[in-house]
């Protein structure tokens, strides 16, 4: 361990919204959207190859009736795998250090909503995306790192309607189903897009609450 001296960034008189998405892993309200790298899933074919092998090897020691300690085979198989998983690890870790870094240089204050992953990730179809996006760990990093240069993170109830709210005239037209992804407000005849718009009121409601 090492003590260092961490100088707070320059401030820049600049706010952001961020809507945390799967399609996207994050839309901003100044209108960019960030790709979502689906690491684990872009290597999710090599791993279940490697992962079938080792169980294969691992079925075969036990019917040889040998200790799969004692398995050469298996224990460099063992490890193959376990290379898979920490690159993924590792491009992940890389990928949302890097993004909040540039989010923290570039903003004083960061907004966005307080998501429980673990009541998300019980919707089945949607798990294995969640997790693999790892937005707690993205936002425990956002905090840390905003608390370091002197940046300010505000965190909004995951239960604002942020994506119900025109951000033009603020009319809540209701629920809306995951598949509309643009609507039209009744209210004022803005046309927005879904998850922008939803960074947008994220933005408004944060500065609201600083």
């Amino acid at each position: 361990s090492c003590e260092t001296d961490i100088q707070p960034y320059p401030k820049t008189n600049s706010n952001i919204g961020i809507d945390l998405g799967l399609s996207h892993f994050a839309i901003l309200s100044t209108g960019e959207k960030i790709e979502n790298p689906r690491f684990l899933i872009s290597a999710s074919k090599k791993l279940a190859r490697e992962q079938k092998i080792l169980s294969r090897r691992g079925l075969l020691a036990k019917q040889r009736g040998k200790s799969l300690d004692d398995c050469s085979n298996y224990q460099k198989q063992r490890l193959k795998v376990a290379k898979i998983h920490e690159k993924i690890s590792n491009q992940r870790r890389d990928f949302l250090n890097k993004l909040s870094t540039n989010l923290i240089k570039n903003h004083d204050r960061i907004c966005m909503e307080d998501l429980s992953s673990k009541n998300l990730m019980k919707n089945h179809c949607l798990a294995k995306a969640i997790g693999d996006a790892s937005w707690p760990e993205f936002c425990r990093i956002l905090e840390y790192k905003a608390e370091w240069y002197g940046k300010q993170v505000i965190k909004i109830s995951r239960w604002f309607p942020s994506s119900q709210i025109c951000s033009n005239c603020k009319t809540n037209s209701g629920k809306k189903p995951l598949r509309v992804r643009e609507w039209t407000c009744e209210q004022c005849g803005s046309h927005h897009d879904r998850d922008l718009n939803a960074s947008l009121n994220i933005l408004n409601e944060g500065l609201r609450l600083a």
